[in-house]
C-alpha cells in the first residue's frame, strides 16, 4: 500500500513528504526548547528554517524530475525527509541548510550539461556556484571535480571548457578577497585555504547517531554493488547520471570528514546522493509486500529513535 502511493510523484505526495517531514522537526523542536524560554528571535530563526528546507526540498524535487535521476515516483523525496528524523542535527543550523541549497543549485548546472544548449555559460555557473560555496566553505571546492567530471562525460575536455569553469570560481573568490582587502582584514579570507581535520569524532560516535550514519552509509555502499552493474547493462545518460551520482556521494564524505570543526549537522550533505543512490535500488525490487517492509521500517526507525 504504501509503496504503491509513494510510488507515484503528484503533489498530493510532495505535501505528504513534507508533513512527515514537518513532524520531525516540530517534535526536535519541543525536545529541544523544552525547557528553554522561546521568544520572538527563536520562533523567526524556525520559520526561516522551514522556508529554507521547503526550498530544499523543492529543488532536489525538481532535480530528480528534471534529469530523471530516478523513476517517476516520489520515494527519492520520502528518504531525504526521514534522513531528517534519522538526524535531528540537521534542523540547529541554519548556515548548513542554506549551504545545502546552494550546493543543490551547483549540482543542478552540473546535470544540465548534458545538454548541448549554452554549455560554456553552464559550465561557467558551475565554477561560479562552486566559489560562493568555496567561501562558505572552503572544504566543497572538492565537488569542482564533478564539473570535470560531468563535461568529460557530455561535452569535450578542451582548453577552453577547462579553463571556463576555473575563471568561473575565480570570480566570486577574487571578488570576496576584494571586499576583505578593502575592509583591511585579508586573515577571513587566508582561513580559507587553511584545511586541517581535529579527528575529534565524537559528535558522530553517539549511539543514535552512529546508528543512523551505519543505516546511510551501508545502505548506501549496498545499493551501489547491487545497482551499479545493471546500470552498466544501460547505454546513455542515465550511465552517466549514475557515475556522478557515486561520485557526489563520495566527494560529500570527504567534505564530512575533513571539517576543522566536527558538526553533525554537516551530514545534511550526503542527504542527496545517498537519497538518489538507495531509490534506484528500492525501485529496482520487483516484489511489493518487500518494498512496503522496507518503507515501514523506514518511516519506524526515527520514530524509534526519537522515543528511546
Amino acid at each position: 500500500m504504501l509503496a504503491n502511493f509513494f510510488g507515484k510523484s503528484n503533489p498530493v505526495n510532495f505535501i505528504v513528504v513534507f508533513l512527515i517531514f514537518l513532524g520531525f522537526y516540530i517534535a526536535n523542536f519541543f525536545t529541544v526548547n523544552l525547557v528553554q524560554f522561546v521568544d520572538i528571535n527563536v520562533i523567526l530563526n524556525q520559520l526561516l528554517t522551514i522556508i529554507l528546507f521547503l526550498f530544499l526540498f523543492l529543488f532536489y524535487n525538481f532535480i530528480l524530475i528534471k534529469n530523471k535521476l530516478t523513476l517517476n515516483n516520489s520515494y527519492g523525496l520520502l528518504l531525504f525527509a526521514l534522513f531528517s528524523g534519522f538526524f535531528p542535527a540537521v534542523f540547529l543550523n541554519v548556515t548548513t541548510i542554506f549551504l545545502n541549497l546552494l550546493l543543490l543549485i551547483f549540482l543542478r548546472r552540473v546535470f544540465s550539461l548534458r545538454s548541448n544548449k549554452d554549455v560554456y555559460k553552464k559550465i561557467f555557473d558551475c565554477g561560479f556556484w562552486l566559489g560562493i560555496l568555496f567561501f562558505l566553505d572552503s572544504t566543497t571546492v572538492i565537488f569542482g571535480v564533478l564539473i570535470f567530471l560531468s563535461v568529460g562525460m557530455f561535452q569535450k575536455l578542451t582548453v577552453r571548457t577547462l579553463l571556463i569553469p576555473v575563471v568561473g570560481f575565480v570570480t566570486p573568490v577574487f571578488c570576496y578577497f576584494s571586499y576583505c582587502l578593502w575592509e583591511g582584514d585579508t586573515s577571513e579570507f587566508s582561513n580559507l585555504f587553511l584545511w586541517y581535520s581535529n579527528y575529534n569524532f565524537e559528535a558522530y560516535t553517539a549511539n543514535k547517531f552512529l546508528f543512523s550514519t551505519l543505516f546511510l552509509g551501508i545502505g548506501s555502499l549496498i545499493s551501489i554493488v547491487i545497482k551499479t552493474p545493471k546500470v552498466f547493462l544501460i547505454s546513455g545518460d542515465y550511465r552517466k547520471y549514475w557515475i556522478l551520482i557515486i561520485f557526489n556521494f563520495f566527494s560529500a564524505i570527504t567534505v564530512f570528514l575533513i571539517q576543522n570543526t566536527h558538526q553533525a549537522n554537516k551530514v545534511l550533505l550526503l542527504f542527496f546522493p545517498a537519497s538518489v543512490i538507495i531509490t534506484n535500488w528500492l525501485e529496482s525490487i520487483e516484489r511489493g509486500f518487500v518494498k512496503n517492509i522496507f518503507i515501514i521500517v523506514l518511516i519506524a526507525t526515527p520514530v524509534i529513535l526519537f522515543i528511546f
